[in-house]
């Protein structure tokens, strides 16, 4: 049966503007406001691997390597990645409903992204979060791995789309953008914000999954990648809004709750949930006021310099403990009934140490 130009735009669900704007002129995409708005409404999945591959910059990225760095990252990878174990750990519990992911032939592909990518970036090797992103290239990608390697390396590499050190082996950038969003949230919600604290509800509960694994494991498939579409179109700052608006829309869900723990099962009960992508998107570009990016790189300074210090004073009380085990080890007391006394002494002075080092 062969549909005509509108039954198409009605069954994709797309205005003809859109379907015009992406079909125009393949590989060319408009530019400035318009791009952004076509974004927002969505990319036809038909279209997502070349728009996502230049919107991304994953393209201009692959120009500047050789032709066959990907491969060649591949053998790399295989042959002395120390990160294979943990990787091969996490294949089969990556979506294993999905028709493809749970197959051979899925894993296979998995692997040879994320082993290609821990040759590429080996200051950041793999973390886990790492394989649903992979994964959920893959499958908007046409299971292309390349593609897929090239818009992870775009997402990730210093100067990519992401915060810095959203994968590194302390987290250090996750842990500034969870920071970041308690601020937003201090401000745009503040009656929730109130009600978090009183329970002890750090956002780092709640959020964590979110902006590491970019709502892939939060929200149905198809929600995460229009949430993806504008992400890719507009930067990072497509998660703050996505997180503010999933916590305004079930805002009094979450008030409602009176522990910590029932906090975290309804929101992830509400997230799973959001099949309705228009509304969720209208909320965080609507909904949620002004956020202009001026001010999240003043949010994320700020935050920054906290969180270096407390991991400064973290690795030093680390490294005093270390050196009290060590001397312990090395230098033992032998006279009977001084290897207690001398325990006490050790410790105590070890523990006032600590805390001195974490009040600097």
């Amino acid at each position: 049966m062969i549909l005509d130009v509108a039954t198409k735009v009605a069954l994709l669900g797309l205005t003809p503007l859109l379907l015009v704007g992406l079909l125009k002129d393949k590989g060319q995409l408009p530019k400035g406001e318009k791009l952004k708005k076509l974004c927002r409404k969505g990319v036809p999945p038909q279209h997502r691997p070349w728009v996502w591959m230049s919107l991304s910059g994953a393209t201009e990225r692959q120009r500047e390597h050789m032709v066959n760095y990907y491969d060649a990252m591949v053998h790399m990878g295989e042959s002395t990645s120390e990160f294979a174990h943990q990787i091969e750990l996490d294949l089969a519990r990556t979506f294993p409903a999905n028709d493809y992911m749970s197959t051979e032939e899925g894993q296979a592909a998995l692997r040879r992204v994320l082993l290609a990518f821990s040759a590429h970036q080996p200051q950041v090797g793999y973390c886990q979060g790492m394989n649903y992103l992979a994964a959920m290239l893959l499958l908007a990608l046409e299971r292309s791995e390349e593609d897929s390697f090239w818009l992870l390396v775009s997402l990730i590499d210093d100067g990519g789309i992401l915060y810095q050190g959203m994968y590194s082996q302390n987290l250090v950038g996750a842990h500034v953008e969870m920071r970041s969003l308690q601020e937003l949230v201090d401000a745009k919600l503040p009656r929730l914000r109130q009600h978090l604290e009183k329970l002890g509800c750090d956002m780092t509960i709640i959020a964590t999954d979110w902006f590491l694994c970019l709502f892939s494991t939060s929200l149905p498939s198809e929600t995460a990648m229009r949430c993806w579409d504008a992400l890719l179109s507009e930067g990072a700052k497509v998660l703050y809004r996505v997180a503010l608006a999933l916590l305004k829309t079930h805002e009094d869900v979450l008030l409602a709750q009176d522990n910590a723990g029932y906090v975290l099962r309804e929101m992830k009960l509400a997230s799973a949930a959001v099949h309705d992508r228009d509304a969720l998107l209208k909320v965080a570009f609507d909904g949620v006021g002004s956020m202009p990016m001026a001010r999240i790189r003043e949010v994320r300074s700020v935050k920054q310099a906290v969180v270096d210090v407390e991991l400064a004073r973290r690795d030093r009380s680390r490294a005093v403990r270390d050196a009290v085990a060590d001397s312990e080890r090395h230098a033992p007391f032998v006279a009977e009934g001084m290897s207690s006394l001398a325990d006490r002494i050790k410790m105590a002075y070890a523990a006032r140490l600590a805390r001195s080092i974490e009040h600097r």
